[in-house]
């Protein structure tokens, strides 16, 4: 998903680890849940997201996973930012694969649309749907938290 520069951003250096100045809070990481991580409403969030993902999967052993879990990631969460008001967080679940969810503060339900071959957006669900083993939404107490696995 691109998200065009916003004049006056300033573009951080991010250390490996997905702690401390990358993502705020202090995420649980007990070898089957890490997270939640809170994510700032702006375009930084998907690189701290795919920071966050990269440094997980490297964790678990799961590297394999890693191009495609950063991909759809930051397609939820650009989702997220576009579609949505408010906080986001990222959480990353070990199952019998991986589990990725972002919540939002939003009730308003994501759908998948089928773009035109012009269309700048509409594409990222679909993308979600197409490449993980498979994907949801289920209504929490702020708002919707959209998952995807991978397996």
């Amino acid at each position: 998903m691109h998200h065009p520069h916003i004049p006056g951003a300033r573009e951080v250096a991010f250390p490996q680890r997905a702690e401390g100045p990358v993502l705020s809070g202090v995420p649980r990481q007990d070898g089957r849940i890490s997270g939640p991580w809170h994510l700032p409403s702006d375009p930084l969030a998907c690189r701290r997201a795919r920071t966050a993902i990269r440094a997980v999967l490297a964790d678990w052993q799961l590297g394999h996973l890693t191009h495609t879990a950063e991909l759809l990631v930051s397609e939820l969460v650009g989702n997220a930012l576009l579609h949505t008001d408010g906080p986001l967080q990222l959480t990353v679940e070990r199952r019998q694969g991986l589990r990725c969810r972002v919540e939002d503060g939003s009730r308003k339900l994501p759908r998948r649309r089928s773009a035109a071959p012009d269309d700048e957006h509409g594409r990222g669900l679909e993308l979600v749907h197409l490449m993980s083993s498979e994907w949801g939404v289920e209504q929490t107490l702020e708002g919707k938290s959209v998952w995807f696995e991978l397996r």
